[in-house]
């Protein structure tokens, strides 16, 4: 018996709780300590180890829709927005919490290669490099699809009692779903996905495929026979109560450009022309007319222009090692006058 269990046996008897409530105590608390899972008895409890009032915590629990913003972002589609909904900070810092002491304890799939730690679209593009054939599927609406229930199952499954469940999973709900804004949504949706991700495991290990899933983007490669089974991989997908963007659905050869969330993966793993073009030019600029006179000709008031461009260029790093160092040594020569 851990020292945790000994003291609050020792706790619970020393205030005259019964054997049977002792018992139901001990099985509650196991059960989250063998999922690697804090123990939380009730609200009060969470209010204390999550470093807030539990009246407060009340107050978030019972009205989260109040804690929102919206924001409209634009898509890559000219004239189309997605619709986001951030948390306040407070509701967000709870929602944070919950991500790094709750969720990524418990384990996703292997194909699962979004928002895991130590992960990132290298290791999703990796997988599908130098094949014949690369699909690419798109889930429509892809958070705001995942309900409620889905999230409260989750933590009730792996222990908690139902009243935690509730709490936190209102905490990590808004209206009823998965909102794109909070920083639990892509770790939780990971986990609700985990019965699709074996689903889509199983049937490509059958026709010879590979398959991972960043967030809602779905890749599976293989020989060129694989596109005779598109009909069967988006069946799995809305039998698993999703909507297929059709528009995004995508199929790659060999002679074409194959792209996997962004990278290129016909022959070695690399950033898109484009990009690097675009990145290249912008130091140009910069250099010969100084950073603040370009940014007035191109007619850009972006105040964030310079973590903007070295962004990108860490992003290239990330793939093309040495190209992102020297774009960065480049950019570290700029003067940053505005």
């Amino acid at each position: 018996m851990s020292s945790y269990i000994e003291s609050l046996v020792s706790g619970l008897r020393e205030k005259g709780y019964r054997d049977q409530y002792i018992n139901l105590c001990v099985e509650y608390c196991e059960r989250l300590i063998n999922n690697n899972l804090p123990v939380i008895f009730d609200k009060d409890h969470l209010a204390l180890v999550m470093g807030i009032r539990d009246e407060y915590l009340a107050k978030l629990f019972m009205f989260p829709e109040k804690f929102y913003k919206q924001a409209r972002i634009p898509k890559k589609k000219k004239g189309e927005y997605r619709e986001i909904s951030i948390p306040y900070q407070t509701l967000k810092h709870l929602q944070r919490w919950i991500l790094e002491n709750i969720l990524y304890r418990l384990k996703v799939s292997d194909s699962s290669k979004g928002f895991v730690p130590k992960l990132s679209i290298v290791e999703n593009a990796n997988k599908h490099l130098q094949k014949e054939c690369v699909i690419n599927i798109d889930i429509k609406d892809f958070f705001p699809s995942i309900q409620f229930n889905e999230i409260f199952n989750i933590f009730y499954y792996y222990g908690y009692t139902k009243e935690i469940s509730f709490i936190l999973a209102r905490l990590c709900t808004y209206e009823g779903r998965l909102p794109q804004g909070s920083p639990a949504s892509p770790y939780l949706s990971n986990l609700v996905n985990v019965k699709l991700d074996r689903r889509f495991e199983n049937f490509c290990k059958k026709i010879g495929a590979d398959y991972t899933r960043y967030a809602d983007d779905i890749t599976i490669s293989g020989p060129k026979y694989i596109t005779k089974y598109i009909h069967q991989l988006k069946e799995i997908i809305t039998d698993e109560g999703y909507n297929l963007n059709e528009e995004k659905t995508r199929i790659l050869f060999k002679h074409q450009r194959q792209e996997v969330t962004g990278l290129i993966v016909n022959d070695v793993l690399g950033v898109p022309i484009k990009m690097k073009k675009y990145l290249r030019q912008q130091i140009h600029y910069c250099k010969k007319f100084g950073v603040s006179n370009h940014l007035m000709k191109i007619g850009n008031q972006r105040s964030n222009f310079k973590e903007h461009l070295f962004g990108l260029a860490y992003y290239i790093k990330m793939v093309e090692k040495e190209k992102g160092e020297k774009f960065i040594e480049d950019l570290n020569t700029l003067n940053w006058d505005y």
